[in-house]
């Protein structure tokens, strides 16, 4: 029987069943929760029924909340609400997981009396990287089983843990290995049957018994959160700790108005703004209804930092991979590179010895082009010489079956070129990589014209194959990050011609909340690698200024900073405080020192400005794509949303007003001249939000 459309009603050998159905995800929206809630109390008044499995039909337990659902935080029931119905029961409420319950589902699971795992399954509350913390009891109940070490562990990574964990530590009762289904039905039989009470786990004390350990496991987490400024964390330690203080009714209390708080602040609506970002990145009409082609053998012409780092996220999604070097010296440097590189990840506990040994068994080297004749993709990562890529292409193009993707990998701007050259521009695309490419989370994929209709949901779908972001720029550019970097660095440089050093001007943007300054990304990116993209700003004269003098980043040992074995120092390279000098010297006297206030504010007015002007002219195809392509490659604090959204924060008025104001005192204005399209949006009442879920809503120039 259907209790409405999202929950099924079934009574079998004395267990009732209830099965929510809700895809994709079977999250759990007011409805569901209603639908719940009427469920359980119906089989509690049914005298046949011993006991309760709540399960879920197609290929997930509830793995969460409905984002949506934060707006109207009054819909009964909650789902507290609903997890204390469910603990609450006099009757033996069983838990049958599979796939994913994360968040709201894990809540639920926990606030089951018995839980049941298919094999595979995984738990998880990761609120925390909404900025929230959960309100469904999640703080109070999970560490009353597992204590405070391993609650927190799960609270503040963020990360879900395995069925085989979970039965470990306690979260599991059993852990069925198919046929989940068959299995909670036999086990809610002989639960009832056997007249099993049901089991609280707000009653549970496991976690409890040993308080000067719980106590000393919170204590390590605060030192170890001391300069962490997700305000979430903290107060996650802040429960677990009450868990163990306070009556569980008062922890609570403590945990919804904790989570009332948090929900309406500056870094929760951040963060759950990049994360939708992150969704929308791939909605746009280049590939729907598109069918991507099969990647399953990659191959990687050079193998410097860029090509390295592009076989190393091939190896690690199980991509057999191919490497092309020129000569005997140059393969086994390329080697080497991968293999020291990943025995690093396995000193640093990244990956098991035995992993490292399975990559490498699938990766080969060779210096013979036919030896890519049987992979689907390669991928070009050689120098950003417009010659030398044209004669790669050339000789993959020849060395390869139609149909086979070829890839561009570098910075420059000359895909077309690309594609010609290599004598079948249908199958060629773009997969911009950032270095180090097996670290930094985005690929651009540009599609240039001529491309095949499927290159762009292929493009994607090997994104994602990598766990990589995949982020398209639209019909009137090829880049997003790169333009974004170049307003990055210029902004840097007027900061710098006016009287900070690199170091004040990247110390700034870090205590902003940049995980990286941008000058050390540039060092890490290579400065040379950059300055030959020619941009003709600021920016790309503060890169030729450093080419010149021979500073190229980590890799020559000394850029922006100076660098020891490869490791950067606090201090600046000598020769770079030349640089920055002779920079200085054609600048007019700055009024005054700026402070770091006014490093932050001159650079995020600049981001938002160049943001505005690409979505305008058909580069970015919704503000939040460069919202979610600048945190991913170039650093920018997730909690703070990405420029777009800080912009959306502050008002777009005061933004153009502010941007105005920086032009009337001397800012560069290929910088701070307002964008048209914040007068646009302006008179019709709208912000980057607004065109966010609807971006059809304005005229662009080149679309």
């Amino acid at each position: 029987m259907r209790m409405g459309e999202v929950l099924g009603y079934e009574v079998r050998a004395d267990v009732a069943l209830l099965t929510v159905d809700n895809p994709p995800v079977n999250a759990l929206t007011q409805p569901v929760r209603e639908a719940l809630a009427a469920g359980l109390a119906r089989a509690l008044d049914d005298p046949q029924v011993g006991a309760i499995v709540i399960n879920a039909r197609g290929r997930t337990f509830p793995a969460g909340a409905d984002l949506r659902d934060f707006e109207h935080p009054g819909e009964r029931p909650s789902l507290g609400q609903l997890c204390t119905l469910i603990e609450d029961a006099p009757k033996p409420v069983i838990a049958a997981v599979r796939g994913t319950a994360l968040g709201g589902g894990f809540e639920l699971a926990l606030a089951c009396h018995f839980r049941l795992l298919l094999a595979g399954a995984q738990l998880g509350l990761p609120d925390v990287m909404l900025g929230l913390v959960p309100a469904a009891g999640g703080t109070q109940r999970l560490p009353r089983i597992v204590g405070a070490g391993a609650a927190l562990e799960m609270l503040i990574s963020g990360r879900p843990i395995d069925a085989e964990t979970a039965a470990r530590v306690g979260l599991a009762d059993r852990i069925i290995e198919k046929n989940l289904d068959k299995a909670a039905l036999t086990t809610g039989r002989n639960i009832a049957r056997a007249g099993v009470l049901p089991r609280p786990t707000r009653a549970r004390t496991e976690g409890l018994a040993d308080p000067k350990a719980y106590f000393d496991d919170i204590g390590k987490w605060r030192a170890e959160l001391a300069k962490d400024r997700r305000e979430a964390a903290h107060r996650a330690v802040d429960l677990v700790e009450a868990a163990l203080l306070l009556p569980f009714e008062a922890g609570l209390a403590m945990e919804q108005d904790t989570f009332a708080q948090l929900v309406d602040s500056d870094q929760s609506h951040g963060l759950r703004h990049a994360f939708l970002a992150e969704r929308r990145t791939t909605r746009v009409p280049q590939i729907s209804s598109r069918t991507p082609r099969r990647i399953a053998q990659v191959g990687v012409v050079g193998g410097g930092r860029l090509g390295s780092g592009i076989v190393r996220a091939c190896l690690a999604a199980g991509l057999p991979v191919t490497l092309l070097e020129k000569d005997e010296h140059a393969r086994e440097a390329a080697h080497r590179r991968v293999a020291s590189g990943l025995e690093r990840d396995v000193e640093r506990g990244r990956i098991a010895a035995s992993r490292r040994e399975a990559q490498l068994a699938t990766l080969t080297t060779s210096a013979e082009p036919g030896q890519l004749a049987g992979v689907d993709l390669v991928i070009e990562a050689v120098t950003e010489d417009p010659q030398t890529r044209r004669s790669v292409f050339e000789m993959i193009g020849a060395a390869t079956a139609p149909g086979t993707v070829l890839a561009s990998a570098g910075l420059g701007s000359d895909i077309a070129a690309l594609a010609s050259a290599s004598g079948r521009p249908a199958d060629v695309i773009g997969l911009r990589f950032f270095a180090p490419a097996h670290r930094i989370p985005l690929v651009e994929v540009v599609c240039p014209a001529g491309a095949a209709p499927d290159l762009a949901a292929t493009g994607v779908g090997f994104a994602r194959a990598l766990g990589k972001l995949p982020v398209l720029p639209g019909g009137g550019g090829d880049s997003l990050v790169l333009p974004m970097f170049s307003t990055l660095l210029s902004a840097l440089a007027g900061v710098i011609a006016a009287g900070a050093s690199a170091q004040e001007a990247d110390a700034a943007l870090r205590a902003y909340g940049f995980a990286l300054g941008p000058l050390q990304i540039a060092d890490l990116a290579g400065i040379d690698r950059l300055a030959g993209l020619d941009w003709a700003d600021a920016g790309g004269e503060l890169l030729s200024r450093m080419v010149q003098a021979g500073l190229l980043g980590q890799k020559t040992g000394g850029g922006f900073y100076a660098y020891d074995q490869g490791v950067q120092t606090q201090e600046p390279s000598p020769q770079s405080a030349e640089v920055l000098a002779g920079l200085r010297a054609g600048a007019p006297p700055p009024p005054r020192t700026m402070s770091p206030d006014e490093i932050v504010e001159r650079t995020t007015l600049a981001l938002a400005n160049a943001g505005a002007r690409l979505v305008g002219d058909g580069v970015a195809y919704r503000p939040s794509d460069i919202d979610a392509a600048m945190i991913a490659a170039l650093a920018f604090p997730r909690w703070r949303g990405g420029p777009m959204e800080v912009a959306d924060r502050h008002g777009l008025l005061q933004v153009r007003n502010s941007l105005r104001n920086l032009v009337q005192d001397g800012g560069d204005p290929a910088l701070f001249e307002p964008a048209p399209l914040f007068d646009e949006l302006i008179k019709n009442g709208m912000n980057f939000g607004r065109l966010n879920a609807n971006p059809g809503l304005i005229r662009r120039r080149k679309m």
